[in-house]
């Protein structure tokens, strides 16, 4: 029993002590594991940073090359790119250029390369200007501006060049880079621009805003050098009726021929220009210091000018159908106004002013002439502006007023009257017609103030019918050239035959034979359609004009008044009473009524009484006079035989 027990309990204390080894060597054993499958995992871990870290590094490495690719990719397209570049040493030695830089010179690819760029300078460029530029880019590392680079032909190509200084933190200095861009089509813009804006595109002379900044600086440099300069204006003479006979084109040419020969006669510091139309100025700087001098010095010029516009011109024209150049060797001539300028500092409109009134001083003495600048030309001319421009209040003021002078027949009976206008000025006092009509022409005026003396002479009418004594009596109005030429005249005068209720045969319209002139078609028409209202025409002043019988016999003519100047020498000269006798002749065989003007004297009266004259007109039966005179110097000597003269 015991043995059984110790041999039970030896058995458990073998078993365990087998199970205390046992758990030992598995400890051991796990420890072991544990250490190893530690060690593993950290060699694992170790392994997966390090290769995590190299693929970061690699990715970032792939991401380094990529951009440095990009980069370079974009440089190589930036230097390649349409602007001129090139690369040289710190000795100016170029090491590349583009494509476009060789092309905009004409090199082919690596035709500058080693070349120094010195050979890029233009043959016009201002000597020094290279050195200029490489001194700025050397102390300020950069240079922008406009310079001239050679063309492989020998050309200039204006460029916008930047030089930009390269430097290395080491060792300072290593190169440079420009940058060129062709200018040439903006530079070709610019001048297209400056070429319309101070030059005139016809003749391709300086036009009037050029011409201005040449005088201003010509008048400065005279102020300072004490001497005189001259302006001559030159207006071609009648250049409308060119362009009217033979078009634009034709007058375009004369206008360049003109040019072309001013320019001949210019000295090497004269300039002239076109202002406009077919009127030229020639500036003349330099002149004497002495007034007289420089004067006579213009005057030479002005005369050289006025002697070559003599000479005849040839200008290409057509026939009507167009297929053939024709040759027209046309005679041209020029009104030329000559002044100085340069002994004050005065307004440059006052110099224009000067040489334009002795231009105009040239046409009123006949055109074709040379006329200097004259103070008092230009006192009357102020004047007559003055009177001018009073006269287009004139009408509306009331201060036009009408006479009526009076035509009688052989037995001294008075059959009508001519309404004469008069001008009282408020300060001037009366003004003559000869002074005002012509301002009236000029200004336009005269269509207004023309209504105004037909509405008149229509309503007076209407009164006189109403007057047993009066109503027989016929009343003529003049109508001037520029208001027979209204486009609506004839609808204007009808509108005041009807307003007014007038009977239209005693009303007589008083042209001159310049109307008949204009257009001789339109003014027949025009004419014929007024007589259909039932007014008459009566030609004026016959004989001083364009007196043609080729228009006589086409025209609607009721009576042809002989002028004044045949009447005077009746009594005395032949050839004036055989022009008497011939037109009476004429008028009494085409059964139209002669009515001879200006009688002033018995021995004037008789011969031409004689000669067949069928009324008369002048001093020596009436004076202009108002209508309430008239009125009753005709109630008074109705039906005597021998009237006393209205002397008003």
């Amino acid at each position: 029993m015991l043995l059984c027990c110790l041999s039970s309990a030896s058995g458990a204390l073998v078993v365990q002590t087998e199970t205390s080894l046992w758990d030992l060597l598995w400890q051991t054993r796990r420890r072991e594991i544990e250490f190893v499958s530690v060690t593993v995992f950290a060699l694992v871990v170790a392994v997966v940073a390090y290769l995590w870290r190299s693929n970061r590094q690699l990715r970032e490495l792939t991401n380094l090359n990529r951009d440095a690719q990009i980069s370079l990719e974009l440089t190589a397209a930036v230097f390649e790119s349409q602007v001129g570049l090139i690369v040289t040493d710190e000795n100016g030695t170029i090491q590349r250029a583009n494509l476009a830089m060789v092309s905009m010179l004409g090199y082919a690819d690596g035709a500058l390369n080693g070349q120094l760029t010195r050979m890029l300078r233009g043959s016009n460029m201002i000597a020094g200007t290279l050195r200029a530029v490489w001194k700025e880019v050397q102390a300020g590392g950069r240079w922008k501006g406009e310079l001239l680079c050679r063309h492989r032909d020998g050309g200039d190509v204006p460029c916008m060049v930047t030089v930009t200084a390269v430097h290395n933190q080491a060792i300072g200095m290593t190169g440079f880079v420009g940058s060129f861009i062709d200018i040439s089509g903006q530079q070709q813009a610019q001048d297209e621009i400056w070429q319309l804006a101070y030059f005139d595109p016809l003749t391709q002379l300086p036009n009037r805003r050029m011409f201005m900044e040449a005088l201003r600086n010509t008048m400065r440099d005279a102020l300072r050098n004490g001497k005189l300069a001259g302006v001559i204006f030159i207006d071609l003479d009648h250049f409308k009726n060119l362009n009217d006979a033979h078009g634009h084109t034709v007058g375009d040419q004369l206008l360049c021929r003109t040019a072309e020969r001013i320019k001949q006669l210019l000295g090497a510091h004269d300039m002239t220009a076109r202002l406009g139309g077919d009127e030229f100025v020639v500036m003349m700087p330099n002149l004497d210091t002495s007034e007289d001098l420089a004067l006579a010095q213009a005057m030479v010029k002005a005369e050289q000018i006025h002697q070559t516009l003599r000479q005849p011109f040839e200008l290409d024209t057509h026939n009507s159908i167009g297929l053939q150049a024709l040759t027209l060797r046309y005679t041209c001539s020029g009104s030329i106004g000559v002044a100085l300028f340069g002994l004050v500092d005065e307004p440059l409109t006052e110099v224009l002013k000067r040489a334009d009134l002795a231009m105009y001083k040239s046409k009123q003495d006949g055109r074709n002439l040379i006329r200097c600048y004259d103070p008092a030309a230009q006192q009357a001319l102020a004047q007559r502006m003055a009177l001018s421009n009073d006269l287009n209040i004139a009408l509306r003021d009331g201060q036009l007023k009408l006479l009526y002078q009076l035509q009688v027949d052989a037995q001294n009976q008075a059959v009508g009257a001519e309404c004469l206008m008069r001008w009282h000025h408020p300060v001037r006092g009366l003004v003559s017609p000869v002074e005002f009509i012509p301002l009236a022409e000029e200004s336009g005026a005269i269509v207004a103030m023309g209504d105004w003396v037909v509405q008149n002479a229509c309503e007076l009418l209407v009164r006189w019918s109403k007057n047993p004594g009066l109503c027989h009596l016929t009343l003529s109005v003049n109508v001037s050239p520029r208001q027979f030429a209204e486009t609506d005249f004839v609808e204007r005068v009808s509108q005041i035959l009807k307003r007014t209720g007038v009977q239209p045969y005693l009303l007589r319209l008083e042209v001159t034979e310049g109307i008949v002139m204009q257009d001789t078609q339109e003014v027949i028409a025009k004419m014929r359609e007024l007589c259909e209202l039932g007014l008459s025409f009566s030609i004026d002043d016959f004989g001083t004009g364009y007196s043609s019988l080729s228009y006589i016999q086409s025209l609607p003519l009721a009576e042809i008044k002989i002028d004044k100047t045949f009447v005077n020498d009746i009594a005395t000269a032949d050839r004036s009473e055989a022009i008497v006798k011939a037109i009476v002749a004429l008028g009494h065989s085409m059964g139209i009524t002669i009515v001879a003007e200006g009688v002033e004297t018995l021995a004037q009266k008789d011969r031409l009484l004689f000669l067949g004259c069928t009324l008369l007109q002048g001093y020596l039966i009436s004076l202009p006079a108002p209508a309430t005179a008239v009125e009753a110097w005709v109630s008074e000597n109705q039906g005597e035989g021998v009237q006393q003269p209205l002397l008003v």
